[in-house]
């Protein structure tokens, strides 16, 4: 008994002294939510966690946030935007006052930015002003309205979010003005527009705007850009922000000529800040609480947090309003409805990832392979690793792992410089054995011939190829290389000379159908489309066989109604035969999609234009011949065909969607009726 207490209390002391060392850290052993990453496909997967939530800061010394709006670390401080309260909070990270500032002229700060010598500058929509506070908190500056005609005399100037460069040029985000972010110098002159977002014209808009009058125009819908929400500066000065509801638009990261730098800067459409960190890492948080953490190209790297369910757990919020990053990546988010802020400390997993990142985006390859190989080891579908190891494999001439890497990172580029490596090692070490088979082959070749011009020795397979050719369908399937050769004459023997069948003409269909998979699925990796393991075959034969049916359908009841003397059965053969470019080409192509890298696609880009361009003038021959059109006619046909296909697809996709509602009604009725009698 003694001996059991003894080893309780010990357990106790142990238990206590950890969470004494562990510090806030210690409150955070789960997370209370999924962490997820993008592959390269672009779609979400589950990941490692990088971030735990460790503390909220809600008090200020004696100090209580309310309505705050933005947070901005400098150093070892923190400053924030208390805005209902107007004034600015100075503190340490762990919460500590130190200072307030602004209360005697601030009405209502929603941004500051704090530069390297400690000024302080705030917008404050409310007084319509951006003031500048010295590191003591003594006012310096205030900025109004700029006074340039370039400004736009109509454009108010409400400052709601500030940056400041390094030469102290300011850029402001005002609120209702959709020219963008504008720049104003240190002494608060007017020097244009920045950043602007673009909004580009629908088609059916594009079409209207054409075709109405000037007053019809004028009473249409401006088609206005949003106005960025937030923004932020890096260490070089290039500025990034965030657009709500922009969709791949919604992030961008401008160079100093204001062009953005980002492929694609997918965000959730409710964001609200942007902050970047030590290693270029850009960091952006929506108002549902959700945090994204982006590599410098605009790859996600994190998504993490989410809305807080009223039971006020860690780590999800009410209304996240801004995010800033500190010197040791560690994340301060405000949450602008609870008043607190939430701070998040990265776990071992990212600080590898961050690791890795940092040698690899210095151009270290060699020493990121360890780390990457690190982050993979929990993380097998962290494909962004996989790319990173390729690099270090290429850097240390392992071109086979290499290769391997790239493929399940899916860097297309990193793939064809190792192929093309891999290649080359190949080429060097057998292309005297490919020269001499090649060599072997010709002799023997010439070797059967002369046999069998004195022995006969091939009489056997000559009257079995001659007996297979005699076959009725092969015949007929045979009758394909002819027409290429003299295509008019093809389809005069197609629909008077009965030279094909339905069964023959099936049998294409079905070979192009195959042709059509196999390049799909099974081409190389730089050429195919889509990712390995994907298949969708129901859906290939249903558009495939689907988009046939329709053109040889469509262009029956055009034929007929335009005295065409085609029959179905016709069209229907004539079509398949039409074919025959892309059932002789495209193996081609199949095969040296998995010789070539990027450096020769515009062989296969070349002769795809040759296999489409070739079917298109079969088809329209086809048409004339068989309908017996001049070429006036036949062109009125294929565009009317095609005219009555789109007709088709969309009455059926209206259809659709009717059935689906109905169903969908249907369905909730049911629903109810059951909840009512339960």
């Amino acid at each position: 008994m003694r001996h059991s207490r003894l080893k309780l209390v010990s357990l106790l002391f142990i238990v206590l002294l950890s969470a004494s060392l562990l510090g806030d850290s210690a409150l955070a052993v789960t997370a209370p939510y999924e962490t997820l990453t993008e592959d390269y496909r672009g779609r979400l997967v589950s990941s490692q966690t990088g971030y735990l939530p460790v503390r909220a800061l809600t008090v200020f010394g004696d100090l209580e946030l309310n309505g705050a709006t933005d947070i901005f670390i400098q150093g070892e401080t923190l400053y924030v935007a208390d805005t209902v309260n107007g004034r600015i909070i100075v503190s340490t990270l762990r919460g500590e006052l130190l200072d307030t500032v602004g209360e005697e002229v601030l009405t209502a700060p929603t941004g500051l930015f704090v530069n390297a010598e400690g000024h302080i500058y705030v917008a404050d929509p409310r007084a319509e002003q951006v003031f500048v506070f010295s590191a003591e908190g003594a006012l310096m500056e205030s900025f109004g309205k700029p006074e340039e005609v370039l400004y736009g005399q109509e454009n108010r100037f409400v400052p709601q979010k500030i940056v400041v460069d390094k030469a102290g040029s300011m850029y402001v985000i005002s609120e209702g003005n959709t020219n963008g972010i504008a720049q104003l110098s240190a002494y608060g002159e007017f020097l244009g527009y920045f950043g602007a977002n673009y909004t580009p014209l629908p088609i059916n808009q594009i079409i209207r705007r054409l075709l109405f009058t000037d007053e019809q125009r004028g009473q249409l819908r401006l088609n206005v850009p949003s106005s960025p929400r937030n923004l932020d500066i890096d260490d070089v000065g290039l500025i990034h922000t965030v657009t709500q509801g922009a969709g791949d638009e919604g992030l961008k990261k401008f160079n100093m000529a204001g062009v953005n730098m980002l492929d694609r800067g997918s965000v959730d459409n409710n964001v609200a800040d942007v902050a970047t960190g030590q290693i270029d890492n850009i960091f952006a948080v929506s108002t549902s609480g959700y945090i994204y953490e982006y590599n410098r190209e605009g790859n996600l790297i994190f998504l993490f947090g989410g809305r807080d369910d009223g039971r006020n757990r860690g780590g999800l919020f009410v209304s996240a309003a801004a995010i800033d990053v500190d010197s040791r990546g560690n994340l301060y988010v405000l949450d602008t409805e609870a008043n607190s802020i939430q701070v998040f400390e990265k776990t071992e997993y990212a600080q590898t990832v961050h690791e890795a990142m940092s040698l690899y985006q210095r151009g270290q390859y060699v020493e990121s392979k360890e780390p990457w190989e690190a982050v993979l080891s929990q993380n097998s579908f962290f494909d962004y690793a996989n790319r990173g190891l390729g690099s270090a494999f290429y850097k240390l001439e392992d071109y086979e792992d290499s290769l391997a890497a790239f493929r399940l990172g899916g860097d297309r580029a990193g793939y064809s410089d190792s192929y093309w490596e891999v290649r080359n090692v190949f080429l060097k070490d057998n292309l005297i054995y490919i020269f001499i088979g090649i060599l072997l082959l010709y002799a023997a070749s010439k070797i059967i011939r002369s046999l069998d011009r004195r022995y006969a020795v091939l009489g056997p397979v000559k009257r079995a190829r001659k007996w297979f050719r005699n076959i009725s369908l092969i015949q007929q399937i045979g009758f394909l290389s002819y027409v290429p050769r003299n295509p008019a004459d093809a389809y005069y023997g197609i629909k008077k000379e009965k030279k094909v069948s339905l069964l023959s003409s099936t049998i294409i269909y079905g070979l192009f159908f195959a042709i059509y998979v196999i390049s799909k699925y099974f081409s190389g990796f730089l050429f195919k489309s889509v990712g390995d393991g994907q298949y969708t075959l129901v859906m290939d034969a249903v558009r495939v066989f689907g988009l046939l049916a329709l053109f040889i359908v469509s262009n029956h009841l055009i034929s007929s109604i335009r005295e065409g003397e085609g029959k179905l059965r016709d069209v229907y053969n004539g079509l398949a035969y039409s074919l025959v470019p892309y059932l002789a080409l495209k193996p081609i192509v199949f095969l040296l999609s998995h010789v070539l890298t990027h450096n020769e696609s515009f062989i296969i880009t070349f002769l795809n234009g040759i296999i489409y361009t070739a079917v298109i003038i079969l088809v329209y021959v086809m048409i004339k011949e068989i309908q017996y059109y001049t070429f006036r006619d036949t062109f009125i046909n294929v565009f009317l065909t095609l005219f009555t296909m789109a007709i088709f697809l969309i009455t059926g996709i209206i259809i659709f969607s009717f059935i689906s509602q109905v169903f969908d009604f249907i369905v909730s009725i049911f629903m109810e009726v059951v909840y009512r009698v339960s």
